[in-house]
Order: structure tokens, then C-alpha cells, then sequence
């Protein structure tokens, strides 16, 4: 089964080869153990993080933060959750102590912390709910699910990684070991600001955060409005309302530095965008009035 992403510019549907070119990276001669059978391919899935990766890279060299971080932020939580289920699995079979003895040499743990690296990855909701499946949790792997099938860079294919119960354990551990090693070639060079907020699942859907930053502009609530829009942005740079709104919303908060940085960011993204040149000019009369 191939592993669909979605992370082109529109994030529209695609998969691996339509997503690179047709060029597949290198597997470093990951091969799939033959117990995948037509489930998800775990290497696809490491060359896919990797590529991903490796974006994150040519934006950050392209001085586009805001997507660079998209990238790495993306891989960084997809890789993470696969490695933290790989690792519950380990544990689930009598390897180690406790889980938070046996997980201490990863980077990190937990699905909601890993899930806050990035909220619009499919990923950590879907192991979460493959964990409940493997220990037979039926209500809570439905549920789980369920966030997981409606996120927007969820495959239209499915996930299906339930072999990873039956694989030896040894398997397991060559498997974790090279998640690491993914993991270790992305946080070197980003690394997760968290806050260790409550797991709010809705977090994925940009529309919703444009609405929410709305709300908090119309109640003059404009660091609310600004903490909406950088969510919108880091789970969907690809949008120019995401930015646009960003940029608006820096505006109110009296961040023209932060507003300046978007709007020349969203600028090389989308140059034909009157709209921002629209907002430039009103963060320069609005700088303009400060400062007579």
C-alpha cells in the first residue's frame, strides 16, 4: 500500500512520486519487514519524513521561517509518534520497566506533547488510537480515529500499521532505532518551542483559528488574536488568508516588526497578492501615526 502525503503548496492530494517529482529519495536500504504484508510500508513512510525534511531545509536556506518550520515541524511530530508507538509496543511486550523509564532516551513522549509540534499532523492522533486498538480499547481507537480520518493531510488510502503488534522484537528495536535516528537529523537543526497546553484536537483547522482571531480582534482581545493566527499559520502556510490574517492580526497587536516579517514571507509566496500590499500600507500609515 503507498503511503499518500499531502504537502504540496494547495495541500491537495498526492502521492510520494507526484509530491518529488517522481524522484524517490534513497532508503538507505530501510527495507520493510516482511510481516507488513499490504499494510502502511513503515520505509515509505521514513523516505517520505525524510524528503519532508529536507524541504524544511531549502526553505530555511530560502529565508521562508514560517515554512521551514512547517516542514520540520511536520516530520519532526510524524517521526516522533511513530517511535513513541513503536516504543509503547516494546513496553506492551515486557521490555523495560516503566514506559517513562523505557521512552527517557527519546527526545519525546507523549501524544499530546508530541502532538503540539505540529497540530495539522494526522500522526500522533492515528497511533494514538492504533495503541487503544493493540490493547484492545475499542471505543477509544474509534474515537481516536476519527480526529485522525477528518485532518486534512490524512491518506485518502488509510494508515494500517496494526503488524506492528506481531513484529519481533528485535524488529521492533532496528525500527526504533532508525526513527531516532530521523528524528535526531530534524531536531538538530529545529527545535519545538512547547508549552505544555492542554491537547485541544481542534487545533489542525486553520478556517476555525481565522474565526477564532476574529472573534478575539471584535472583542479587542488582539494577543488572542495573534496566538490564533500562528496556529493557522504553522499548520497551513500554504493558505494566503492564513497569512494575510497573520499579518492583520500582528497589525492590532502592535507588532510591526512581527507584521513585516509576514507580510515580506507571504510576499515571496504569493507575489500577484494585492491584499497584502494593501496591508503593508496600512501597517506604514499605522507606524507613521504612532510615531507623530
Amino acid at each position: 500500500m503507498a503511503l499518500a502525503v499531502f504537502m504540496t503548496f494547495s495541500l491537495c492530494s498526492c502521492d510520494f512520486q507526484s509530491l518529488f517529482g517522481g524522484e524517490q529519495a534513497s532508503s538507505d536500504n530501510i527495507k520493510d519487514d516482511p510481516i507488513v504484508g499490504d499494510g502502511s510500508s513503515y520505509s515509505e513512510f521514513i523516505n517520505v519524513m525524510k524528503e519532508i525534511k529536507t524541504r524544511g531545509d531549502k526553505t530555511s536556506e530560502m529565508g521562508l521561517p514560517v515554512n521551514s518550520e512547517y516542514y520540520y515541524s511536520f516530520a519532526g511530530a510524524s517521526v516522533s509518534a511513530f517511535r513513541y508507538a513503536v516504543e509503547y509496543i516494546l513496553w506492551l511486550k515486557g521490555e523495560g520497566d516503566t514506559l517513562d523509564s523505557f521512552t527517557s532516551g527519546s527526545r519525546y513522549s507523549g501524544f499530546d506533547t508530541i502532538a503540539e509540534i505540529n497540530c495539522s499532523s494526522p500522526y500522533p492522533t492515528y497511533f494514538e488510537g492504533l495503541l487503544y486498538e493493540v490493547q484492545g480499547k475499542k471505543e477509544e481507537a474509534i474515537e481516536s480515529y476519527a480526529w485522525a480520518s477528518i485532518m486534512p493531510t490524512f491518506p485518502e488510502e488509510g494508515l494500517d500499521f496494526y503488524y506492528l503488534k506481531k513484529m519481533e522484537v528485535n524488529k521492533l528495536y532496528e525500527l526504533r532505532d532508525t526513527l531516532r535516528e530521523v528524528e535526531e537529523s530534524i531536531y538538530s537543526v529545529y527545535f519545538p518551542v512547547l508549552t505544555g497546553a492542554e491537547w485541544d484536537r481542534t487545533m489542525y483547522d486553520s478556517e476555525s483559528l481565522i474565526s477564532k482571531s476574529a472573534e478575539c480582534v471584535k472583542e479587542a482581545d488582539y494577543m488572542s488574536a495573534l496566538c490564533y493566527a500562528k496556529q493557522a499559520l504553522r499548520v497551513d502556510p500554504f493558505d494566503e488568508l492564513v497569512w494575510q490574517n497573520a499579518a492583520i492580526c500582528a497589525i492590532y497587536s502592535e507588532d510591526f516588526i512581527l507584521a513585516g516579517e509576514y507580510i515580506d514571507e507571504a510576499t515571496a509566496i504569493f507575489p500577484k497578492n494585492e491584499k497584502l500590499t494593501e496591508i503593508k500600507r496600512a501597517m506604514l500609515d499605522a507606524i507613521d501615526k504612532e510615531a507623530r
